[in-house]
């Protein structure tokens, strides 16, 4: 049963009817001695409890994320690493990094969005992707065009689907390109949390672990460029993250600009927090793009929109900070809003700016 879908919740609901039943109607009618008694009441209760928080921690996990998408995300050993990715022959099959006839099946998510799981032939990752295309991708006077593209990324844990879910970047996209304030872009959401559960992978390829850069600044836009008319040049392609994600967007932009030109970070952080990072001082180090665009003679020509709430604590001085130690900021900039934690309802209110600020960068 999967733990997304409706059948799992409907049971927990069932489930939390049966134990209030029983708590209320066994109440009374526990037979034996008075500490017998106390202690099955006490265990009813502790039931009826244990239900109705599973209830809940179901349906929020549905409504605002899904943060785990099945049991092997939830309780990790979700991801398939082959094993000549992990041992340094990076599984590759070709030029562009794509395994032989690179073309990916497709199923519809939601109206708009398509769906499809696939193995990374240069990362060895199994993940899944989410695409959105604009309508004018289906326009025949498009029909030559090559789309910018945005790389999404969910926090940790967090799972891709959340950007057209919860984020809902498509009805915003909509709205923008209605107004005439954004431009055509296809949107790509990967799965960042590979090794499944609570387990953070750093945004980094970890020796003996997971290649996670590799699957989602190689595998991903091989992946799109191989079945969509996607944009080749790295001014044209850019990655945009939340929490986690934005940290993601942000190190992988400063690490690949051939690939990414540019990155938008909401409420994110500048240095690695996963213990598989920071536990080696010279992987921390690669992976701290703050450190890096220091001790860079040359910073690589990016841009990045960095923002935070003011209530946030901490995401508007590390977006300063990394803004502080661009020697050309350029296009660079920073947008805050005043109220909101670390909640999604913050990362939407700086969706049209970022969405707008992107669009001005990848349109060529």
């Amino acid at each position: 049963m999967s733990l997304t879908g409706t059948p799992f919740f409907v049971l927990t609901v069932v489930l939390v009817v049966v134990a209030l039943a029983a708590l209320f109607g066994l109440w009374n009618r526990i037979p034996g001695p008075g500490a017998a008694r106390l202690a099955a009441r006490f265990g009813l209760a502790v039931l009826s409890q244990l239900t109705a928080v599973v209830m809940v921690l179901v349906y929020l996990n549905n409504s605002m994320g899904p943060f785990y998408d099945s049991w092997s995300d939830l309780f990790g050993g979700s991801t398939t690493v082959s094993d000549t990715a992990l041992s340094g022959n990076n599984g590759h099959h070709g030029g562009d990094g794509v395994a032989p006839g690179g073309k990916l099946t497709f199923s519809s998510y939601l109206p708009g969005v398509l769906k499809t799981r696939t193995v990374g032939a240069s990362s060895g990752i199994e993940g899944s992707l989410y695409v959105w295309l604009p309508p004018q991708y289906h326009d025949p006077a498009y029909a030559n065009t090559d789309f910018p593209v945005v790389e999404l990324l969910p926090g940790t844990p967090g799972t891709p689907q959340a950007w057209f879910g919860t984020m809902k970047v498509q009805d915003e996209m909509s709205k923008l390109m209605a107004a005439g304030t954004v431009k055509p872009m296809i949107m790509v959401s990967a799965k960042l949390n590979v090794l499944g559960g609570n387990t953070d992978p750093g945004c980094a390829d970890i020796p003996g672990v997971a290649r996670t850069a590799t699957w989602l600044s190689r595998d991903v836009p091989a992946l799109i460029r191989s079945n969509f008319r996607a944009a080749k040049a790295p001014s044209q392609w850019a990655i945009m993250g939340y929490s986690a994600g934005a940290y993601c967007a942000v190190n992988l932009t400063v690490q690949h600009p051939d690939v990414f030109g540019s990155a938008v970070s909401l409420s994110g952080y500048n240095t690695p927090e996963s213990p598989l990072v920071t536990n080696n001082l010279g992987l921390s180090r690669a992976n701290d793009p703050v450190y890096q665009l220091k001790h860079a003679k040359k910073q690589p020509p990016v841009s990045f929109l960095m923002g935070g709430s003011l209530q946030d604590q901490g995401t508007v001085p590390a977006a300063k900070a990394l803004l502080a130690v661009l020697r050309t900021p350029g296009d660079s900039r920073l947008v805050t809003v005043r109220e909101g934690g670390h909640t999604p309802t913050v990362w939407r209110e700086m969706l049209p700016d970022a969405l707008t600020w992107l669009s001005a960068r990848t349109s060529g």
